[in-house]
């Protein structure tokens, strides 16, 4: 039997058991990440049909498709709506999980979950409702990338949530009570202590709302109206076979950039936890 060790828990795995973890971990990575290589691959195929095999490699469909002034705009779009929507939940998720983690709050539970509901609620629910609070509510806005802008905040909150609370809370309440100590106010406190140790997290979690809202699509296709994001513009376009060559290429770089977007925002927010450890 072989012995694993993680902080202070001991984990026996039998050698079969080893095996079949290892099998299954394989196959779930080949699942989640094949149709992704396929893509990046298609994007480079000289034909006008994605399949194999491959007519030869090109970039002609990269030049095509970023000269086009539809894509341009719905790519254009999907940033800024990515932009505006990741800063704000941002600044939200800081300012309901600071007092959350730091303070009695009365209904602390409940309002935990009220923020966190956004979660388990499935999208196309999220989208009908949205698309109904914006045109029939009490005050209309109509559809947009206003509109969409709020719902990828709505979406992209609680996760947000779910990396400065953690961070907020883990961090030693005796730092505080120096600082006032010391004289400080409350808003010295936090710009000179709490913020600078929470400066990864926050901006962990301004990436990762950044990449939910440039490659969500659900939300968007009903609130979003005559001004797409791309994700939306991708979807319909998939209808036309001819247009789907010049669409895999933005889709390629969307992804690799999200990729590298999520990679960035873990690596700050393990050297988030280095600092703080340090402590």
């Amino acid at each position: 039997m072989g012995k694993r060790r993680n902080a202070d828990t001991f984990v026996v795995i039998s050698p079969t058991g080893k095996i079949l973890l290892t099998a299954f971990f394989a196959i779930f990575l080949v699942v989640l990440y094949l149709p992704t290589i396929l893509l990046i691959v298609f994007s480079f195929n000289d034909g006008t049909v994605a399949a194999f095999p491959l007519e030869g490699l090109t970039t002609e469909w990269y030049v095509r498709a970023f000269n086009s002034e539809p894509i341009r705009e719905a790519l254009w779009a999907s940033i800024r709506v990515g932009l505006l929507s990741a800063s704000i939940a941002t600044l939200l998720a800081l300012m309901a999980s600071y007092p959350l983690a730091r303070r009695k709050v009365r209904g602390k539970s409940v309002i935990s979950a009220l923020i966190l509901v956004p979660l388990v609620v499935p999208t196309v629910v999220l989208g009908v409702a949205l698309l109904l609070l914006f045109q029939k509510g009490v005050i209309p806005i109509g559809l947009g990338l206003i509109s969409v802008m709020i719902g990828h905040v709505v979406i992209a909150l609680p996760f947000a949530v779910l990396i400065l609370l953690p961070r907020i809370a883990s961090i030693d309440r005796r730092l505080e009570e120096a600082a006032y100590d010391l004289g400080a106010s409350g808003i010295q406190m936090f710009r000179r202590v709490m913020l600078p140790l929470i400066v990864p997290s926050i901006m962990s979690a301004f990436l990762i709302s950044f990449v939910f809202s440039i490659d969500e699509v659900v939300i968007a296709s009903f609130i979003a109206g005559d001004q797409p994001t791309y994700p939306v513009y991708l979807y319909s376009g998939l209808k036309f076979p001819e247009k789907t060559q010049t669409l895999i290429p933005v889709a390629t770089v969307m992804i690799v950039l999200s990729f590298a977007l999520a990679i960035m925002a873990e690596v700050i927010r393990r050297r988030g936890d280095r600092k703080l450890r340090g402590l």
